[in-house]
């Protein structure tokens, strides 16, 4: 199938014809018309890596393409035809837009050329674009990862330099009574100490993840699994370790067996659920429900929290993702979590999307139920990836 397409326009049916087989020739996907109606409205409806037209239509005058062009697809390369050899008809042409102009009838070499020409420059733009891109994460990663992992670190480097004090003081008390007392405090400061590294060990855990997915090293070791019971138990482990939100636990199905990487689908909805607490700071239950629907089991995570804007509920898919609604000022992180979550769903051939109402969101999932004659061991990820 071609990579490259050209819409050709001219009000002469032997021009088209013949610009379009030659432009064949070399690979390209080519569009003919003979009106500049016609290439309005295909305009309209589609994208194209160049355009010629001829600058006198019988409808309309070819600087109404242009402009068309110009709404529809800025990004597109649009070269003029012109009978008429004159320096005006070639400003003309340039100022509405243009990238280049050919006099008609136009030397076969050149039209090619031309046309090469126009695409390797659309190419060029698309690349920078994408590389600009990829500088502005670049940049956006390389600061909140700077604050994300100084943190904790910073709080790691107190809490031993204040348990270390504490330690000290208790090796010179004479009293074991307080002794005790002392080394009570350092210990518990040396929990808060554990509590951030383990904060920090999961910001690196994340940046692995990603690291692994997008170079396709991540291997899903899949077995078959009863998704309510894995669901069950996510959710008691929340459970125990949240004393701020409750948890509700809603089985529509008595079993729900699905061939997964049991680690990795648990990594996906206790991502999942801790979300539910962290975008809901005023407390509130978060909601889990899991059902058969077809061939296919559907979970979703629910809260009372701030909820997400129409603008937003795909974006918060997207690499290093943070909202900017200010009453998610509090929420730390990299940004990674979601974007990691959809990427092992997609991976075992499932689904992961938002809903939300404007208070409170709905995480769904859905993946496919495991056939009846599915066997436990190891299946290789789709991507062919590897563990790194």
């Amino acid at each position: 199938m071609p990579e490259t397409s050209v819409l050709v326009v001219d009000d002469e049916e032997s021009v088209v014809t013949t610009i379009q087989a030659i432009l064949q020739l070399d690979g390209h996907e080519v569009v003919a018309v003979t009106t500049g109606a016609e290439a309005i409205r295909i305009l309209g409806e589609r994208q194209f890596d160049v355009v010629l037209t001829d600058l006198r239509l019988a409808d309309v005058d070819g600087v109404e393409v242009l402009k068309e062009v110009q709404r529809t697809a800025p990004e597109t390369a649009a070269i003029m035809l012109t009978g008429y050899a004159s320096l005006e008809s070639a400003i003309a042409a340039l100022r509405s837009g243009a990238y280049d102009y050919l006099m008609k009838p136009s030397d076969v070499e050149e039209l090619r050329a031309t046309v090469n020409r126009a695409i390797e420059r659309r190419m060029l733009r698309r690349r920078l674009v994408e590389l600009e891109e990829v500088d502005r994460l670049k940049t956006q990663f390389l600061s909140m990862a700077s604050h994300e992992l100084r943190t904790p670190l910073t709080a790691v480097m107190g809490f031993i330099q204040v348990a270390r004090r504490r330690l000290v003081r208790a090796s010179d008390k004479q009293g074991a009574t307080d002794w005790k007392e002392e080394a009570t405090r350092a210990a518990e400061t040396l929990e808060l100490a554990q509590r951030q590294s383990r904060r920090l060990a999961r910001l690196v855990d994340e940046l692995l993840d990603v690291s692994r997915l997008q170079l396709g090293r991540v291997q899903m070791t899949r077995s078959e699994i009863d998704l309510v019971t894995s669901l069950r138990e996510v959710v008691e482990r929340l459970r125990l370790l949240n004393t701020t939100h409750a948890f509700e636990f809603s089985d529509h199905a008595k079993n729900a067996p699905v061939l997964a990487d049991r680690d990795r689908i648990d990594q996906v909805f206790e991502n999942l659920m801790n979300n539910a607490v962290k975008y809901s700071p005023g407390g509130g239950t978060v909601t889990v429900v899991v059902a058969r629907e077809g061939d296919d089991v559907h979970v979703s995570v629910t809260d009372r929290g701030i909820g997400i804007s129409p603008e937003e509920l795909d974006q918060v898919f997207n690499l290093f993702y943070r909202s900017p609604d200010p009453r998610a000022g509090h929420v730390g992180g990299l940004g990674l979590g979601l974007y990691i979550s959809r990427e092992i769903v997609t991976r075992h051939g499932g689904k992961l999307w938002a809903e939300s109402a404007g208070e409170g969101s709905t995480f769904h999932v859905t993946l496919p139920l495991a056939a009846p004659a599915a066997k436990a061991g190891a299946v290789k990820d789709p991507a062919g990836a590897r563990r790194a």
